[in-house]
């Protein structure tokens, strides 16, 4: 009764409230008293649930670590088939034939058999570009939405051997959807929907930007429409068009734009349905499914709303499913997800796991996706600019991940192509030497004293004694021991008897390498939602500050406090975003912030912001040999080289626009080594005079 009750609580207020906007329609409610009935929870499934699917009588849901297979063949009563756990941080997941397709974030994608429910087996896992977090499958093409990278496309005609096939940039990206040979792709805070003609992969680009009332997010379409749920706030370039208040727009962007798709390269707006304002800004999940002239739209801990659809033209909230959550006094447990049964919905949620809703009259639709992509073979080619670079790209399909050096030997991480062992000179560039054996994934490698440490996916983080350069022998080795973090991604090394390892879930943990088992580390370090490694390249003395995206930085206790690292105040400093970070520049640190840099001393005090003669300012996360300061990101493909010998006045030396993602630099007798994802690890040519 208590669910019952908070539902109809809602509905009245509900009933008047209205967002003014340009040209959208407000709130509209019916006459009855809502469609859903009373939601029944699915215990066999874990409470963390974050994505369902529905293919026939069959249910999948991730939840936890986990993807669950459910008997649905009795809809409001479902039935555990089988688990298969190992699913790591999951996302999405779409089925297609006997194969499920599981969005993963930062540990990519999964490939799943389910031909059998009761014995589902993992295929394969693709090491992504970034966090796989939409996902989209259609014949031997997957599409993954991944923030400010954009989407990439992968081809799993192999689906034991899936292959990158391209990344294309957008604002940022969540989630995506296909029909008749056009991708729609759902942009984050830029409240957009970029449109792309997928018909090829050889030509596969942007053909339009759609403009969204709220942050972008779930797409889905029947066919005929194109729905899109958005959430948190009105987008910046619509809040300043309107001349509404930055603090007016916060929370307002909640609701439902839906679009004209006869002409998909060209959608027309039709409608726009607002929902109420709901602040907090947390857990984004805003899934809209549609079917029998209802659209179903996933508002996170703003409940689901239940709009009619009919007349796209007067779209009309009917009914809202709010599932309470213990300690919260928000309208809901964050719902991430929902599919379409028979005469009920199936409704994913955080943390309060999997419902049963009924709706008598409801039942699956089925919309063709239309023709799929054509030439998934097709690869990108990453060219290089030889007359720049020297480049080297291993024979087996691999990103370029983290290069580090020893001398004249670069020891470099290609991910699913594992870690190579390179002698590199100016006059003739790389020469392969060596390489790690075993066939392991190699995401990330630094050294600490004299000892090579490693991170190799599901294999852990390995210490390796070296006997010459390339003699590798493993003297210690850690698996990653919380519960739904099975992947070893980043190792860095302040000095030489310590290492940060991570998970890249959002924490990073230091110990002693002499005790690299240990149970609990010296010190975690909290560093939220975010990819880039923005750790410097080492500590001074005892300290050792990590970037924290629009928090400033975090200060891990190198001696061990076995608990938090501690954080600066972002009232009191400027803080920057994904595309700044910090590096060790002689006795203090150099932040790159607020499109200048500033230096840090090892106290925490620091000096002023200062700006660079540049358009879009230093840019990037540096790296330094204590003259230059090479300046990375990887989004937007972008390195600039600046001469520093002047701290107080940069000059900048060389500027790149890379085919690849160009990662962390290393920098040998003055010239830069650019690990660049699928364009190969890059290193400067000597410039003629």
């Amino acid at each position: 009764m208590r669910i019952g009750i908070i539902k109809a609580v809602f509905l009245l207020g509900m009933a008047v409230f209205v967002l003014p906007s340009s040209g959208a329609k407000g709130i509209a409610m019916s006459s009855d008293a809502g469609v859903l009935g009373h939601p029944r929870k699915v215990e066999a499934v874990g409470d963390v649930a974050m994505g369902v699917f529905l293919q026939g009588d069959i249910l999948y849901c991730i939840a936890d670590d986990s993807l669950y297979a459910l008997d649905v063949s009795s809809p409001l009563s479902p039935k555990l088939c089988g688990t298969l756990q190992g699913m790591d941080n999951r996302r999405q997941v779409v089925v297609q034939g006997k194969l499920a397709y599981v969005a993963s974030r930062e540990t990519g994608l999964r490939i799943v058999d389910v031909s059998n429910p009761e014995k589902m087996k993992l295929l394969s896992r693709f090491d992504s570009v970034e966090f796989a977090t939409g996902i989209e499958v259609v014949g031997n093409t997957v599409f993954l939405s991944e923030r400010i990278n954009g989407v990439e496309a992968v081809d799993v005609s192999d689906p034991c051997n899936p292959r990158h096939i391209c990344i294309r940039k957008t604002p940022e990206s969540q989630s995506v959807v296909y029909h008749n040979g056009f991708l729609y792709s759902g942009e984050w805070a830029a409240g957009k929907v970029t449109v792309f003609d997928a018909r090829s992969m050889k030509h596969f680009r942007k053909v339009a930007e759609l403009q969204l009332g709220g942050f972008g997010d779930g797409v889905t379409t029947d066919g005929k429409y194109l729905y899109c749920s958005t959430g948190h706030d009105i987008p910046r370039t619509l809040r300043i068009s309107r001349g509404i208040s930055e603090e007016e727009a916060c929370g307002r962007g909640r609701g439902m734009d839906i679009f004209d798709i006869s002409n998909p390269a060209k959608p027309k707006h039709v409608s726009r349905i607002d929902f109420p304002r709901f602040k907090p800004r947390t857990n984004d999940y805003w899934t809209p499914r549609v079917s029998s002239g209802f659209a179903f739209c996933c508002d996170s801990h703003n409940g689901m709303f239940v709009v009619d659809v009919k007349n796209p033209h007067e779209p009309k909230v009917i009914d809202r499913l709010c599932i309470p959550q213990e300690g919260k006094n928000w309208p809901s447990a964050a719902i991430s997800s929902v599919a379409v049964g028979n005469g009920c919905l199936y409704v994913s949620t955080k943390p309060c796991g999997l419902w049963v809703v009924p709706m008598e009259g409801i039942k699956p639709q089925e919309v063709a996706k239309g023709l799929p992509p054509a030439d998934s073979s097709s690869r990108d080619a990453y060219p290089t600019d030889l007359n720049s670079f020297y480049v080297y790209r291993p024979s087996k399909p691999g990103q370029a991940r983290t290069v580090c050096l020893r001398g004249n030997i670069a020891y470099a991480a290609f991910g699913d192509a594992g870690l190579h062992v390179l002698e590199v000179s100016a006059e003739h560039g790389f020469k392969k030497i060596g390489q790690l054996t075993g066939g392991k994934r190699v995401t990330d490698c630094c050294f600490a004293g004299e000892r090579l440490v490693t991170a190799e996916g599901t294999d852990g983080w390995s210490v390796y004694d070296l006997d010459g350069p390339v003699g590798f022998r493993e003297i210690a080795r850690r698996m990653p021991q919380e519960k739904g973090k099975s992947v070893a991604f980043w190792c860095w090394a302040p000095n030489g008897s310590q290492v940060v390892l991570s998970t890249r879930t959002g924490t990073c943990d230091l110990f002693h390498l002499e005790d690299f088992n240990a149970l609990t580390p010296l010190c975690r370090i909290l560093m939220g939602c975010q990819w880039d490694r923005y750790l410097p390249d080492r500590a001074i003395g005892n300290a050792f500050p990590a970037h924290r995206n629009k928090k400033g930085l975090v200060w891990p206790t190198l001696a061990g406090n076995g608990g938090p690292a501690r954080t600066d105040d972002p009232r009191k400093i400027k803080a920057g975003n994904q595309s700044n970070g910090i590096c060790a520049f002689g006795d203090k640190f150099l932040y790159t912030v607020g499109g200048g840099y500033q230096f840090v001393n090892p106290d925490g005090t620091r000096g002023p912001v200062m700006k660079v003669s540049h358009p879009k300012g230093i840019g990037g996360i540096p790296r330094s040999d204590g003259r230059i300061v090479v300046c990375t990101s990887r989004s937007r493909g972008e390195v600039r080289i600046w001469d520093f010998v002047n701290p107080e006045a940069p000059k900048l030396l060389r500027e790149y626009k890379l085919s690849g993602r160009p990662d962390l630099a290393a920098i040998y007798n003055g010239k830069a080594l650019i690990p660049a994802g699928h364009q190969g690890l890059l290193m400067e040519r000597p410039q003629t005079p």
